[in-house]
């Protein structure tokens, strides 16, 4: 890897000279400088544009993003359209996992670090800690876009920050709603509810609530036997809560799943125990992922939209960091997307059958 050195040992120059070149800094010859230029051309020398940045409080290119778990497609489609905006207007993308909760607070040290122009944090929780070193950032002009459900349960923490942050939301609490009343239009009126929520605050849970609200507005009482509770949002755990279910011999005939991923477990399940659907069992969902139209069958799902955040939440930072003052609120609309996984009650005995025999 060329260096400085190299630079002014090949152009016949000191290292002070090819710095200020480098950085654009006044009192250097035309023929010095020429030299230089020549010299950085033969040797391709890339300079360390982080390290220019720290020095000259110049901007370093780079924006952050948190986002809550990459290896779900629903996160990875949101980081594609951020990552598309940003690499247009020549800036990179710190992409960081924080699954794991102990992780975020690194991440913002680092973004701390490393002067990084803008944040954007799609899905991780925020602690008191993390809430500090937002507003930490925020103090040093470091701008922060948020991509949270509405009502999310950390927003006491984050809306201490006011007006100082961008934010794009929507609401999951009404897709759940329009979910549960799909189903019921078919004539369901026994329907499961696969949740990745404590069973002690699935209540506080916008998903849950909406799960709830729709069956009371019909009259139809909430049957904690058709719930199950307390699993994780894999794809494993769509299957393993499946399995409970089919287990209980709760007689239902429709179930919700908190996201595409667990739905995808849930469907294998079906397959491997003779449960046949839409015919025996219809399954519904939410975040209509670009892999919900590839399942087997293709599942009804509740579309909440990931380009759009990707785009608004890259477009407020670039803005931000030129001194613009762009719209600072963007709430998005979700809608059921329907297709095979779902369909009227008909006659669900095997879905009896299949549940009296794994009893």
């Amino acid at each position: 890897m060329t260096t400085l050195r190299d630079v002014a040992n090949h152009a016949g120059v000191s290292v002070s000279t090819v710095s200020r070149v480098v950085n654009g800094k006044e009192y250097v010859s035309e023929r010095a400088r020429q030299r230089v230029m020549e010299a950085i051309e033969a040797l391709q020398y890339q300079p360390n544009l982080l390290a220019q940045s720290l020095a000259t409080g110049k901007e370093t290119k780079q924006l952050g993003l948190l986002v809550y778990d990459i290896s779900n497609s629903y996160f990875a489609e949101i980081t594609m359209a951020f990552e598309s905006i940003a690499y247009q207007h020549g800036y990179t993308v710190i992409l960081c996992n924080t699954a794991e909760g102990t992780k975020t607070l690194k991440y913002l040290d680092m973004f701390i670090q490393r002067k990084t122009d803008g944040v954007a944090i799609v899905g991780s929780e925020m602690g008191k800690e993390e809430v500090g070193r937002l507003e930490m950032l925020l103090d040093r002009g470091v701008p922060i876009v948020i991509a949270r459900e509405k009502g999310w349960s950390v927003n006491p923490l984050t809306d201490a920050l006011g007006d100082r942050t961008g934010v794009v939301e929507f609401d999951t609490r009404e897709g759940a709603r329009m979910a549960i009343e799909f189903l019921i239009s078919q004539g369901h009126r026994r329907i499961g509810g696969l949740f990745s929520i404590p069973k002690k605050g699935l209540w506080q849970n916008r998903r849950a609530l909406g799960y709830r609200s729709a069956l009371e507005a019909h009259g139809i009482p909430v049957d904690e036997r058709l719930l199950v509770t307390d699993l994780n949002t894999s794809k494993s755990a769509g299957l393993m809560g499946m399995g409970e279910l089919l287990r209980r011999n709760v007689d239902c005939t429709a179930v919700f799943v908190y996201n595409d991923l667990m739905a995808m477990g849930a469907l294998s399940c079906c397959q491997r125990m003779g449960v046949r659907v839409p015919e025996d069992l219809s399954i519904v969902s939410m975040d209509d992922t670009e892999d919900s139209l590839y399942t087997n069958p293709p599942l009804t799902s509740v579309r909440i939209p990931r380009k759009e955040q990707g785009e608004f939440m890259a477009n407020y930072l670039l803005a931000r960091i030129q001194g613009g003052h762009p719209p600072s609120y963007l709430q998005l609309h979700v809608q059921l997307s329907l297709r095979e996984s779902a369909s009227t009650v008909g006659d669900k005995n095997m879905f009896r059958r299949i549940s009296n025999e794994t009893s």
